[in-house]
């Protein structure tokens, strides 16, 4: 890491802290050519997959869908910023850490709704009548006998 003020090279990291529940660190630093103190941000850069829409499509991942998706899932929830953030990171965390290069749309819309359906029922059923185009009153009937005899996984 350059030093801001003289540009020499070599720095020695005096204290790290986590910023943003991990997401990002916060460096000091200390300049080991003029002594100057400074301090630096790294973030973790992350390579989301392709997603394969229904029809075949290919399109990046969006995370913006993916938060706009929970947001509304929980819409007049109380508490909804924590649990959309706990749901988002356990989706992104999902994605990230199975490191596929592609993904189909129908596998992220199932990790949705498994951490939906554990965390928040009124949530995934919000959820998934958006996402399966529910279009009677029976298919919200089926779907609620699915949820209530679903067990997580372990």
């Amino acid at each position: 890491m350059r030093c801001p003020r003289c540009g020499y090279s070599e720095s020695k990291v005096t204290d790290t802290r986590s910023v943003n529940g991990m997401s990002s660190i916060r460096r000091k630093r200390l300049c080991l050519g003029c002594g100057y103190r400074f301090f630096t941000n790294e973030v973790v850069c992350e390579e989301f997959p392709i997603v394969i829409k229904r029809d075949g499509r290919e399109e990046e991942f969006d995370k913006e869908k993916v938060k706009n998706g929970l947001l509304k899932a929980f819409k007049k929830s109380t508490g909804v910023e924590k649990k959309v953030d706990y749901i988002y990171n356990g989706v992104i965390g999902s994605i990230v850490s199975g490191h596929p290069e592609k993904i189909k749309a129908e596998e992220i819309g199932t990790i949705i709704m498994d951490l939906l359906r554990a965390s928040d029922p009124v949530a995934y059923m919000r959820f998934v009548s958006v996402y399966k185009n529910f279009e009677s009153a029976g298919d919200f009937a089926f779907e609620f006998e699915k949820m209530s005899s679903w067990k997580p996984k372990n």
